[in-house]
């Protein structure tokens, strides 16, 4: 079968092979990959900006149907069943370290497996690790209460999510940064019900202290991998405020942090979810689990909306133009499909 596969370092050395058919396991499922999503982390990796194996097959927002089962699973997994997928396993993350799903077929621990409700679509299947993510980082590992003031700096697919989160909360207001470049993404910001939105280039923290009555923000949200960004939360969080950092830089930089001391700040990495600070994947998978299935409620309730954010669809092969789209900020979220019958038509 035909694979996204990364096999040597360079722009250059990732395109799509032919590779074996997946192995089954005793405790394994066959997945048919219905839509898979293209995240900001596959682009580090296309680049060589993220820690990954090579050769990997890419790939891990993915949702299919269950096409076999190994021979240890019970009932409460059938062929024909609808799902969405964790991405931890023993041996690493999917997509990452091991294969991934851009492809047709993809094999997974049985216990990644999360039922897909029938009220959700493949496509908001693929994308419920922004959900996963964000609203575990919102919950556990940002300071937010009703009332808040919010700054959320970046609207990409993880900001714009985010942005819906935090909205969950009631905060006094939100508003979300972006550079001028930005523009498609700042509207649906908008759209999705940020109370303000301002470019990087035009100083928000002026902007912020005037909203504020110069005291600044209770919580600001990094979500941008941006380096201007990060200084511009140390300066618009208030005395005593809070700093998430959820997205990555993929480089070294320099700033100055005497902000944080000076104004007591606390500042948290946001990765992932439950089990996330752990350094043990049998941790991370069991905990995690539960952290998949609050997404699930979320969005089955209809308090996420994600399909706004998809503004292209694509087939495998498409895959070079898709990522160099995403790289020039000219789509939010493009899902991809490895298998032609889940294109639409």
């Amino acid at each position: 079968m035909k694979a996204l596969v990364k096999w040597g370092c360079g722009k250059e050395n990732m395109g799509i092979r032919q590779v074996a058919k997946p192995s089954v396991g005793q405790n394994d499922l066959l997945i048919e990959v219905a839509a898979v999503g293209i995240c900001g982390s596959d682009l580090h990796i296309w680049r060589d900006e993220k820690e990954h194996k090579e050769p990997v097959t890419l790939g891990h927002e993915y949702a299919g149907v269950v096409t076999e089962k190994g021979s240890e699973v019970g009932e409460e997994w059938q062929v024909g069943d609808r799902i969405c997928g964790d991405l931890e396993t023993e041996k690493g993350r999917i997509g990452t370290h091991v294969n991934g799903a851009y492809a047709p077929l993809l094999s997974i621990p049985k216990r990644l497996a999360h039922r897909l409700p029938n009220n959700l679509s493949f496509e908001e299947g693929a994308l419920i690790e922004l959900v996963t993510c964000m609203s575990y980082s919102a919950m556990y590992r940002s300071r937010i209460w009703p009332g808040d003031f919010i700054v959320i700096a970046g609207p990409g697919p993880i900001g714009l999510t985010m942005l819906q989160m935090v909205k969950l909360f009631t905060p006094r207001a939100v508003m979300v940064t972006g550079l001028k470049s930005d523009g498609k993404r700042l509207a649906k910001a908008k759209e999705l019900g940020a109370d303000y939105t301002f470019y990087s280039e035009d100083e928000p923290v002026k902007k912020v202290m005037r909203l504020t009555d110069g005291k600044g923000v209770d919580v600001c949200i990094d979500a941008s991998g941006g380096e201007v960004a990060i200084k511009q939360c140390l300066r618009m969080v208030r005395i005593g405020g809070w700093v998430t950092v959820v997205g990555l830089w993929g480089r070294d930089f320099k700033t100055n942090l005497d902000m944080i001391p000076y104004h007591c700040l606390t500042v948290r990495g946001g990765w992932g979810w439950a089990g996330m600070e752990y350094d043990d994947q049998m941790v991370r998978q069991a905990m995690g689990w539960h952290s998949w299935e609050r997404a699930l409620q979320i969005m089955a309730m209809g308090k996420a909306n994600l399909l706004p954010l998809i503004t292209r669809k694509v087939r495998m092969e498409e895959w070079r133009d898709a990522f160099e789209a995403l790289e020039r900020k000219e789509e939010i979220k493009i899902i991809m499909y490895p298998n032609e019958k889940y294109m639409p038509k």
